[in-house]
């Protein structure tokens, strides 16, 4: 995959081409985003925290760092945070994608992993978990203002 179109990827995320921006999406206050909605599985503080480990897992891969053992990884997956983790979550999630795009241009050389492929495969992987959580992200967001409506 060219490192141009990697790059574009990341950009339509970032720039809100399709849904917010990540800043907008989570422009939320704490109280509203610890809230668990009737018939949904999760709150958006739930949902960012299992993003945001999962990005920074790779983040860390692609710097070079040791992984957790797997069950690890998995016994710490989809924890309950504290609302007052939102903030933190917020900016560490916008970080880390900035962080993540950097390598998509003349930082990619900087990665540590055992392949070229493989860091592309990694790059791919934190922008589509990303949209993807994004896109329920904006869901959970938009039910919430609904409820609070009734």
């Amino acid at each position: 995959m060219d490192l141009s179109t990697l790059d574009r990827l990341f950009q339509q995320i970032q720039e809100g081409w399709d849904i917010p921006t990540p800043q907008g999406l989570l422009r939320v206050k704490q109280e509203d985003a610890a809230v668990t909605l009737p018939n949904l599985p999760y709150s958006m503080v739930k949902n960012l925290a299992h993003v945001v480990y999962w990005q920074e897992l790779m983040l860390k891969a692609l710097a070079g760092e040791h992984r957790p053992p797997q069950m690890e990884v998995w016994k710490n997956d989809y924890r309950d945070p504290d609302p007052s983790e939102w903030p933190d979550l917020r900016r560490r999630f916008v970080a880390g994608f900035e962080r993540a795009r950097a390598y998509c241009g003349p930082g990619f050389s900087a990665h540590k992993l055992k392949s070229d492929q493989e860091a592309v495969d990694t790059l791919l992987t934190i922008a589509i978990h990303a949209s993807y959580h994004m896109g329920q992200l904006n869901i959970l967001k938009r039910a919430g203002r609904a409820a609070t409506r009734r």
